[in-house]
């Protein structure tokens, strides 16, 4: 009750702080009495649409990341940049930094949400600087939005350079059409002078952003990694404790998919947990993915983790993500040879012909036909299974 109060408090703040600046802005630059009211009735609108969606994500648990539970830090920035965007219009066209504040927006809440306070802010800036020319309010809502959509599917892994570049360049070229297309009448190189200072500060600005993001979110999931994949996880122990021969399987399995996935430069800490975690249904009965969704749920694990887990439990679920097929290949190993050695504890086995039967069957039967896995990859896979021979002894 306390926290949802809370939310709501936010939520007030943030309708309220954005229509008072918004009238205040209006009038400091000197907008007469019908241009104030004007855009007071559309900012309210936008509020509403603003309030809209917000109610929908925390409904529906749309929120990426851990946003949901730490709507602060939404509300901080928007109100941040809302004292910010009523500078912009001093500066010129080009040079507003929309990019960064779409990105922001949507990093520390969704995307429908980051695209809504991101539009708020820029017809707040756009109405205060009496631009008559609507093509610059679509290159920045363009470019912002794709932008924002790019950066909200980080994970774990935390790769920003692609989306960066794509971001920065798409802002750059947007920007030089509009000066060169529509401002401009010859070409010369002063025109590029202001997007090019547009995307320097753009840079700057999303690097402590992404920083900050990383610090505060990624880095934090990362410790959720190290305690959730420590064999001594209280949801482990239960594990053991109901099932010795599911535990170890389990430790085995998460050994194999460490090693593969740090050899193929894949997440690691999710394949990892993918090991240790994918029979944890037993606790409920059996291992099915609803059993595991609805344990793992309850203890609050990565969605990383639960979204490998349903591709590899779920039967109706494709297989796409390399760290299933990682977890896919681990686990049939483990099992096959553990099967072999329960029938008889002193065989010896081909592992190098096991290995390349468990891939002829899981590629031949389509499996994989969804994966981004590549031949390459799949070729390295096989390599590092075959020569954990020494390891395999521990299943005897």
């Amino acid at each position: 009750m306390k926290e949802n109060k809370l939310f709501r408090l936010q939520e007030a703040a943030i309708i309220f702080f954005t229509i008072i600046v918004s009238g205040v802005a209006s009038w400091l630059y000197g907008k007469n009495v019908y241009e104030i009211v004007k855009m007071i009735i559309l900012i309210m609108i936008a509020c509403g649409c603003m309030f809209l969606v917000i109610e929908v994500s925390r409904q529906k648990q749309l929120f990426l990341y851990d946003n949901a539970e730490n709507f602060h830090r939404f509300t901080f920035f928007y109100l941040f940049f809302l004292i910010a965007v009523a500078v912009l219009p001093l500066l010129p066209e080009g040079g507003w930094p929309y990019l960064v504040i779409f990105v922001s927006l949507m990093l520390f809440s969704d995307q429908l949400i980051g695209m809504c306070a991101g539009s708020t802010l820029l017809l707040l800036t756009f109405m205060l600087s009496g631009c008559e020319s609507t093509d610059i309010f679509i290159i920045y809502f363009l470019c912002g939005v794709t932008g924002g959509i790019m950066f909200s599917y980080l994970t774990e892994s935390f790769k920003v350079g692609l989306p960066l570049l794509i971001s920065l360049l798409m802002q750059f070229l947007g920007l030089c059409i509009h000066e060169v297309l529509m401002v401009n009448e010859s070409l010369h190189i002063q025109m590029f002078i202001i997007p090019l200072g547009n995307i320097m500060i753009c840079l700057i600005l999303l690097m402590i952003v992404l920083r900050y993001f990383s610090f505060t979110v990624i880095n934090k999931t990362r410790d959720i990694y190290m305690d959730i994949n420590d064999p001594e996880c209280p949801l482990l122990v239960k594990l053991k404790e109901h099932s010795k021969e599911e535990y170890y399987h389990a430790i085995h399995t998460a050994y194999l998919c460490d090693r593969i996935a740090k050899k193929l430069g894949l997440n690691d800490a999710v394949a990892k947990a993918g090991g240790y975690y994918h029979k944890i249904g037993i606790l409920k009965g059996e291992s099915s993915w609803e059993n595991a969704k609805e344990i793992l749920e309850e203890n609050q694990y990565p969605e990383m983790v639960l979204n490998i887990l349903k591709e590899f439990l779920d039967k109706q679920e494709k297989i796409v993500l390399k760290e299933t097929v990682v977890l896919l290949m681990a686990d049939t190993v483990i099992s096959s040879i553990s099967y072999l050695f329960s029938k008889d504890s002193t065989a010896k086995i081909d592992y190098e012909k096991l290995v390349q039967a468990v891939f002829k069957k899981k590629t031949e039967g389509g499996l994989l036909n969804s994966s981004s896995i590549s031949i390459g990859e799949l070729e390295e896979m096989k390599k590092i299974l075959t020569e954990e021979k020494l390891y395999y002894d521990f299943l005897r």
